[in-house]
């Protein structure tokens, strides 16, 4: 295991990881842009988060490190969206920690099929969480509103 300025056995131990809707959008937003994501509206962000079906955050201390939110209908199929960790806090297994308390909250709520978007770079991620790319079954598609 490589160090880093945290130790990263320790901050694993200082990660809480909650299953809350009601977080600060402020700190939310500052994750997201952290990342390099477009801003967006600390409303919005509140709004997103209120009508997902499960939102996981992981805090050290007082801060917002990661977060990932799913929607969907709660019985056949969920979403998982804007899964991000804090770049002063990538690599140190928070995203992991997240992604799995997520596919625990859904498998629990007997969801059978869990979807997600990433980029293409990071697939390897995902890969190692049982998700699968199969252009051969499912095409992602998308319409932006213009």
């Amino acid at each position: 295991m490589k160090p880093n300025f945290f130790g990263q056995e320790n901050l694993r131990n200082e990660i809480k990881i909650l299953h809350d809707k009601d977080i600060p959008s402020e700190q939310v937003q500052r994750v997201y842009l952290s990342v390099g994501w477009q801003f967006r509206e600390t409303e919005a962000i509140k709004k997103s988060l209120e009508k997902s079906l499960v939102v996981i955050s992981a805090w050290h201390n007082d801060k917002l490190v990661g977060i990932a939110r799913a929607t969907g209908d709660g019985v056949f199929n969920a979403t998982i969206w804007d899964m991000a960790v804090r770049k002063d806090y990538q690599n140190k297994g928070i995203g992991k920690l997240i992604m799995k308390s997520m596919l625990t909250k859904l498998d629990d709520c007997g969801i059978p099929l869990i979807t997600l978007y990433t980029e293409y770079a990071n697939r390897n991620f995902y890969s190692k969480l049982d998700f699968e790319m199969n252009i051969d079954r499912v095409a992602g598609m998308f319409r932006y509103k213009k």
